[in-house]
């Protein structure tokens, strides 16, 4: 008997959520608007970045190898050897491979709300329910009570983004230390480390926890968004398992000599660095003077709450695209609307939104 296509298709691709780039489009077609909704870095790669990755294609004929050289420096950033890596295409190759190393069909996968939105539907794609447990009202910490006792025979993944996106918290290490002793598999997720000197990797945790993994991309305050590179740290084991559901050859040698080239010269992260965090101490500041309440800026994006002032989400969006910015749409949190959340850009970008909220919100 023939069938429709969608018949053959399984089903629940046709129920998980779906993550949504189409502002890229749009945001492609107007250049002179500001990008600060995506979490994005201002600052393009340097020459050295550039050079590396032109020297690159000469054997962009060949196939890439394990980069054993890359990863060996990877892992002596932490204090690990080269066994302890798997390269990812950004972190979200991460985000999909974890999910279909760990979850069968009727599954759970444990995590906050809000979170960055593409975790629930690569979980849903597995056919597994995804259990979201609200962050605290009062402060937007994570309900560390409320997630364990969620906990049940099917719960197979945690995840913990530290610092959260999009809050900006971090867990206190206890806590963590609390989801690391339930031997689920657990996804520390540090992609906004970099922002905090003063907060070293939790990437120890491996050692005494096997089950334990961490995430981590250069997407942020590296600034490869479009060039695609993140890393997986975890005990040998786990890293096996990564490099086994990982496509073969899923880091191009281009984003690997760009990896390279940037872990070679640190001072470019380290600048890229200072840029954010300044505008995050301006914005900061601003945004308090304006009766807002700007949530902890401890990566390249700070959560807004502006729901005092009556405005909704959308309406603040709007009025902030009349005036060429985009800011990116956080939905509801505890059935209050009125947040939004900001990353900077560049010193006149990041100018243009101090502009906004004075004449917005004054």
């Amino acid at each position: 008997m023939k069938k429709n296509l969608k018949d053959w298709i399984v089903p629940w691709l046709y129920t998980s959520r779906e993550y949504n780039v189409g502002i890229l489009d749009e945001a492609m077609d107007n250049p002179d608007t500001a990008r600060l909704m995506l979490n994005e870095n201002p600052i393009p790669p340097s020459e050295k970045v550039i050079q590396a990755v032109a020297d690159s294609l000469r054997h962009g004929n060949w196939y890439p190898d394990s980069f054993l050289r890359l990863r060996t420096k990877i892992g002596k950033m932490y204090g690990l050897g080269p066994n302890n890596v798997a390269l990812a295409n950004g972190s979200s190759d991460t985000i999909d491979a974890m999910m279909r190393v760990f979850l069968q069909p009727g599954d759970e996968f444990l995590l906050s709300t809000p979170t960055f939105e593409l975790f629930p539907p690569r979980a849903e794609l597995c056919n597994a329910k995804v259990v979201q447990v609200p962050v605290r009202k009062d402060n937007l910490n994570y309900d560390v009570d409320g997630m364990l006792n969620a906990i049940n025979d099917r719960t197979k993944l945690i995840l913990i983004i530290n610092p959260n996106n999009p809050t900006g918290v971090f867990i206190d290490d206890a806590d963590l230390d609390r989801f690391c002793e339930t031997g689920v598999p657990l996804c520390v997720d540090e992609a906004y480390l970099d922002y905090n000197l003063d907060r070293p990797s939790k990437a120890s945790l491996i050692e005494k926890y096997p089950q334990v993994f961490l995430s981590v991309t250069f997407s942020k305050a590296y600034g490869f968004c479009g060039i695609r590179f993140g890393f997986v740290l975890g005990s040998e084991e786990m890293v096996a398992a990564f490099n086994r559901m990982f496509l073969p050859w899923n880091v191009s040698r281009m984003a690997a000599a760009a990896a390279e080239a940037i872990i070679d010269n640190p001072a470019e992260v380290k600048s890229k660095v200072e840029h954010n965090n300044r505008w995050m101490a301006i914005f900061t500041e601003e945004l308090e003077k304006l009766g807002l309440k700007p949530f902890p800026a401890n990566g390249n994006y700070m959560l807004i709450d502006g729901t005092m002032t009556g405005k909704t989400t959308e309406e603040i969006l709007k009025a902030a695209l009349d005036e060429k910015i985009y800011l990116k749409k956080i939905g509801e949190i505890h059935g209050k609307t009125g947040y939004f959340r900001v990353t900077p850009g560049t010193d006149e970008e990041n100018e243009r939104f101090m502009k906004f909220i004075r004449t917005y919100f004054a």
